[in-house]
């Protein structure tokens, strides 16, 4: 009669262990399939058309807002924490034979030491969704004012046309201002 009482209590633990299971399954999915709040939608990014240079920016980063975006310049002002810059997008008129992405960014060498106080401090190559893009940084005073310049070379996405980025902001925010630029560089496709 002993070994019947264990084996009676025995059914009535896993008894009870199956409803408490049950019981969670429910919660579970109860939970599952309660209404939810409203997520909240991510941030549109704006996304900007020039017809003059037959370009659009698919999604201008949070880092900018649009200053003018229309004519043969689009021109951006960072926002945020850093603040402070400018960035000009021109595109070439239509270029008859190649494009020389390389010697438009060394260039840019000897036009930095012309300037006041002027510090050339090197070019770097890109890869971008419309082939390669060449840099050229370097540093000068305006109106006595020192500032640093990053500018971009790069292709048309769609003509035999140059695309130069200049990038005008306080010096020594090379590192943060070269991740803004990449950002937008990224985004720009063809109209």
């Amino acid at each position: 009669m002993n070994q019947l009482n264990k084996g009676g209590l025995s059914m009535k633990l896993r008894s009870i262990q199956w409803i408490q299971f049950c019981l969670l399954v429910v919660a579970m999915i109860s939970g599952g399939c309660a209404p939810k709040e409203q997520e909240a939608a991510a941030p549109t990014l704006e996304r900007i058309e020039n017809s003059s240079l037959a370009i659009a920016i698919a999604a201008l980063p949070a880092d900018f807002e649009v200053a003018a975006g229309e004519g043969q310049t689009i021109e951006l002002q960072s926002i945020g924490e850093v603040g402070g810059g400018t960035l000009l997008i021109e595109a070439t008129e239509e270029l008859t034979g190649g494009i020389n992405l390389v010697a438009a960014a060394e260039g840019m060498k000897d036009w930095f030491e012309q300037q006041p106080d002027g510090q050339y401090f090197g070019n770097l190559e890109l890869g971008t969704p419309t082939g390669p893009a060449f840099t050229a940084r370097g540093s000068y005073s305006t109106d006595g004012v020192e500032v640093e310049e990053l500018r971009v070379f790069s292709l048309h996405p769609t003509a035999n046309r140059m695309i130069r980025m200049t990038f005008r902001y306080p010096p020594g925010e090379g590192k943060i201002r070269m991740q803004q630029l990449v950002a937008v560089l990224g985004e720009i496709e063809a109209l």
